[in-house]
């Protein structure tokens, strides 16, 4: 379909949903619908074919809807990979807010929100690799709304820190920092997942690096005795 013939759009936002998709559809529920199976099917030939082997028509094949109809949806590919990667960070910020934390010991709090993050990690990691991979081909703009929800995940345990600064638990370290830290770290058992899952299982990898983040926050309370 050339551009020319593609219809008008403008953005419809699903409620409950961060993602707005421009199209010509007025049915929230139907955008829901063709939308999900587009980010489903689009995620796992991106996965299994990589991006750049993979065409619009490619991904149209496998949907219910056909190219003509998908063009009310998305404009183009970049479109596509958008929304794959939105729906994904939006999906591992979500898990990990629902996390249930200990309120009253930042270092209990701190131990579960990087087990449940390596965890997601692990969970979501061919996905991860292909966001990474990919992040640097998307417009300025877009590039900035997935990026945002990585701050979320920062944000998250950068609030934890806080609080065991702010209760003499936690050295006074930048929090950005330590955050920044733990979610690489994290993130490394989707990007070397060889390297480190070859060596180690996913249990003793946390508990390595648990202990070596709480050998960098915790207050020695011996040097106060």
């Amino acid at each position: 379909m050339s551009e020319k013939a593609k219809p008008a759009k403008e953005a419809i936002s699903i409620p409950g949903d961060a993602v707005s998709m421009p199209t010509t559809i007025k049915n929230p529920e139907r955008i829901a619908s063709r939308r999900n199976e587009l980010i489903e099917i689009a995620t796992t030939m991106f996965l299994d074919r990589g991006y750049h082997n993979t065409s619009v028509r490619h991904i149209v094949r496998a949907c219910s809807f056909n190219l003509a109809s998908l063009y009310m949806y998305v404009s183009s590919k970049e479109d596509i990979l958008y929304l794959v990667a939105q729906d994904l960070m939006n999906t591992i910020a979500k898990e990990l807010l629902e996390t249930e934390l200990d309120a009253e010991s930042p270092e209990r709090a701190i131990q579960t929100a990087f087990a449940q993050y390596c965890r997601i990690s692990n969970k979501f990691r061919r996905q991860i690799r292909l966001l990474y991979r990919e992040v640097g081909f998307f417009p300025e703009e877009s590039r900035n709304d997935v990026l945002s929800t990585v701050s979320d995940v920062l944000e998250f345990f950068e609030k934890i820190v806080v609080q065991g600064v702010a209760t003499g638990v936690f050295k006074d370290l930048p929090p950005k920092f330590v955050a920044l830290d733990m979610v690489l770290a994290a993130h490394a058992i989707a990007i070397h997942t060889r390297d480190v899952l070859s060596h180690t299982s996913l249990d003793d990898y946390v508990a390595f690096q648990t202990d070596k983040f709480l050998t960098l926050l915790l207050v020695d309370e011996s040097q106060d005795a």
